[in-house]
């Protein structure tokens, strides 16, 4: 098996112990993945009896945490920060009658701790998982177990996304019938199983099929009001089309950064989980206030202050999932400003953009790697008649500007001030807030190449305020 935990020999060594007297199965996750040769930090326990002393012992042992996570079913977890093991209690007589409880044929298997000490392991396998897991196709076990738990819906569009198989026909139909099921499921996990998708690379054909499925409105209820709406003809797409597209290409940018943005994504954003949530997310909710300020005059289709009402119904979805606060206020201000690019660009063509927009940009969103990456899935999204056709190439080089920008800007912030507090007291003027718009005016005017010395700033600083000395 390809067990991959930093504590891979001492858990063996216990589970070896453990099995001499107690009857025990690997189960779930672990053999799917270690049959598909898939390494794997985390192990799903069934046992026979004693779950509780089992777990306990094994925590003990191990210095792990011990979690009691249902006392009724007898479900038990020890981990640390790198492994988790779930321990639960065989609930039927047989471990064939146990497995015909789970989700899915490819998680309906099971090893017996014992024979992994043995001449030959083997595994048990009543619902042929292992011929749906070489065939790639996720297979539900039964429609009673999705009755059961409405949240392995959501499971089955998350082991699509990850590419384990596409959903089995017959499968999909109980999803659909069920749909509205899963608003029984505490928000928390249905966010789970939501982050997971969207951390995969198949975020928008999982999102398609849960569109077709009639699940993604159970999720998202206020998506409704987008459907069919039309656009102008800047756009080849009704406003549920093009959230849906926007979504796409947000994931083909992500993929390739360098092909459509011209750069490599920064080591550290490659990393970051919140990173790729808010990109997606943000790319996907940025038109869906469209959907509520929809107006058609006679002379065209508008949608003022879509932008605002689309970020309000993006942080009240994140509200309800029960979202990290800062990711939700973050994909809500992705989606806010997700027009800025665009009307920025607009004025860098003219060359009339100040270093003060750029700036104030910058300092308002302080995510320009997820914006501009919303900003030209938007636009990719986009290909009606109207469209520029280098419009992409044009934004592309609006980046490559801000972001050198960006880049000057933070030398400029990290040198020493050319002016400080101290000096203004000096040159007689009283402490207050009127210090910090002095001292960015001057910032501003460093950053515009008008002041390079330290006198250049205090003959600034006299011309344009001086009503505020002290007299």
């Amino acid at each position: 098996m390809l067990f991959s935990s930093p504590d891979k020999e001492r858990i063996t060594h216990l589970l070896f112990d453990l099995s001499k007297t107690e009857k025990m199965f690997i189960v779930g996750g672990a053999v799917r993945d270690s049959l598909i040769g898939k390494s794997f930090n985390d192990l799903d326990l069934v046992v026979e009896r004693n779950p509780e002393g089992i777990a306990k012992k094994l925590a003990k042992d191990l210095g792990f945490a011990f979690v009691e996570l249902s006392r009724e079913f007898g479900i038990y977890r020890v981990a640390n920060p790198w492994t988790v093991i779930d321990i639960s209690l065989q609930r039927r007589k047989s471990i064939e009658e146990d497995l015909k409880l789970r989700d899915f044929t490819i998680n309906a298997m099971a090893i017996p701790v014992r024979s992994l000490f043995e001449d030959r392991a083997y595994f048990i396998d009543p619902f042929l998982g292992y011929v749906d897991l070489k065939e790639k196709r996720v297979r539900g076990i039964a429609e009673g177990n999705i009755v059961d738990d409405p949240l392995r819906i959501l499971r089955g569009y998350r082991f699509f996304a990850q590419g384990y198989g596409l959903l089995e026909r017959k499968t999909r139909e109980w999803f659909a019938k069920h749909a509205k099921s899963l608003i029984l499921s505490a928000p928390e996990r249905i966010l789970y199983e939501l982050e997971l998708i969207l951390l995969t690379d198949r975020a928008y054909e999982a999102f398609v099929l849960m569109d077709e499925d009639g699940v993604l409105e159970v999720i998202f209820p206020e998506v409704n009001p987008c459907r069919n709406v039309p656009q102008p003809e800047y756009h080849h797409l009704d406003v549920w089309g093009h959230m849906l597209e926007s979504l796409k290409w947000a994931e083909a940018i992500l993929k390739d950064p360098e092909a459509y943005l011209g750069r490599s994504l920064p080591k550290d954003l490659k990393e970051d989980k919140d990173f790729i949530i808010s990109v997606k997310l943000a790319s996907f909710f940025h038109d869906l206030g469209k959907g509520y300020t929809f107006k058609q005059t006679e002379e065209r289709i508008v949608f003022y202050g879509h932008e605002k009402v689309s970020s309000d119904l993006a942080l009240k979805i994140a509200e309800r999932l029960r979202f990290k606060r800062d990711l939700g206020e973050r994909i809500a201000l992705l989606v806010k400003s997700h027009m800025r690019p665009c009307q920025l660009l607009t004025e860098f063509e003219k060359g009339t953009l100040t270093i003060r927009a750029k700036r104030n940009l910058i300092k308002d969103v302080p995510y320009l790697w997820d914006l501009f990456i919303v900003a030209m899935a938007d636009s990719l999204a986009s290909r009606g008649v109207d469209k520029e056709p280098d419009y992409e190439d044009r934004l592309r080089s609006f980046f490559h500007h801000l972001f050198s920008f960006k880049e000057e800007l933070e030398r400029v912030e990290k040198r020493e001030r050319v002016l400080t507090g101290r000096d203004l007291i000096e040159l007689g003027f009283k402490p207050g807030p009127i210090f910090s718009k002095i001292l960015a005016a001057v910032e501003l005017k460093v950053l515009e190449g008008e002041i390079k010395t330290k006198e250049e700033a205090v003959k600034f600083v006299l011309e344009n305020y001086s009503t505020y000395l002290l007299t």
